[in-house]
């Protein structure tokens, strides 16, 4: 079956030539998902758990190190001691026991630190995805909301969020720009002091 090249032409245009055909328009607007993002009240708010969330996970890391410190500290005095051939040699003995068993748990705890600071990079990140999902999807809902209430066609993403895969080279002032709107729609419900001033 062999298709002409104008046919085809017509055939794919059609479609796009229809809408303008029968007097409608498409109404296109934008949205700087990015900036309403930053700007949302409860980005902040968010990110502030999260960081608190990170500060902990830290905290623990950090004690688990200092234990791991003195472990080392502890391992370099009993090498001294079992290197000096001034003391007795069952004093030199005892610290050659004393420095393998250290050596064992030192490795132990070394693993357990490990283990413990890939659960807490998992969990921190775990928490920035879903925060960010859970706000994105509140965001969404709202342009939802006002595309609906403004009988809009087409509303893309001019931020280029990664999540939207969308690019957009070039848009004309004749374009609505939503961002404000669904910024000041979200940031509505703002207690006082949590709305961002810009």
């Amino acid at each position: 079956m062999k298709f002409r090249l104008p046919a085809l032409f017509l055939a794919l245009a059609l479609p796009v030539l229809a809408p303008s055909a029968s007097g409608q328009e498409l109404k296109i607007a934008v949205i700087d998902m990015q900036e309403a993002l930053n700007q949302f009240y409860k980005t902040e708010i968010q990110v502030k758990q999260i960081n608190d969330l990170a500060d902990e996970k830290r905290k623990n890391l950090d004690e688990r190190q200092a234990a791991y410190q003195q472990m080392n500290n502890k391992m370099a005095e009993l090498d001294a001691v079992y290197k000096d051939t001034a003391l007795a040699e069952s004093k030199r003995k005892e610290a050659l026991e004393q420095l393998q068993a250290l050596f064992q748990e030192r490795q132990a705890k070394g693993k357990e630190i490990s283990d413990a600071q890939r659960k807490a990079s998992a969990e921190v990140m775990t928490a920035r995805q879903e925060m960010e999902a859970t706000l994105v999807d509140e965001i969404k809902k709202t342009v939802d909301t006002i595309v609906q209430a403004q009988g809009l066609d087409l509303v893309f993403d001019k931020s280029f969020l990664p999540k939207a895969n969308k690019a957009i080279l070039y848009t004309s002032e004749n374009v609505k720009d939503l961002t404000a709107e669904v910024v000041s729609t979200l940031n509505a419900g703002a207690p006082a002091a949590a709305a961002p001033t810009n």
